[in-house]
């Protein structure tokens, strides 16, 4: 709960967001100092979006197996102060990756 009983706090923004386009890599330094990288093709196969995910079922909609391997962010745009929003090489841009869930997702080792 956060500080007036609302529900959860949200993850604070990170420290500084690095792409690696060549190794595709999205790295994440978060305020308490951890850094993360996440693939870029994993980042476009957990998209959230309606296009990508059912709305009432929740099942992925997705072809995972079509999305190529070497697939690239193009753009990176803030949204507000709790997310992140990717513009991929096959033009897809409209899912929106929270500071927590982004967190939460497995990292690449």
């Amino acid at each position: 709960m956060d500080e007036n009983g609302l529900g959860e706090t949200m993850r604070d923004a990170p420290t500084a967001i690095d792409l690696r386009q060549a190794a595709g890599i999205l790295e994440i330094t978060w305020i308490n100092k951890e850094l993360r990288r996440y693939g870029v093709r994993q980042l476009r196969c957990e998209c959230g979006c309606a296009g990508c995910v059912d709305e009432r079922t929740g099942v992925r909609t997705l072809e995972v197996s079509a999305v190529p391997d070497n697939i690239g962010i193009t753009n990176i745009e803030l949204v507000g102060n709790y997310a992140i929003r990717f513009v991929f090489s096959d033009g897809h841009d409209t899912g929106i990756y929270s500071w927590d869930r982004l967190y939460e997702m497995p990292k690449v080792k």
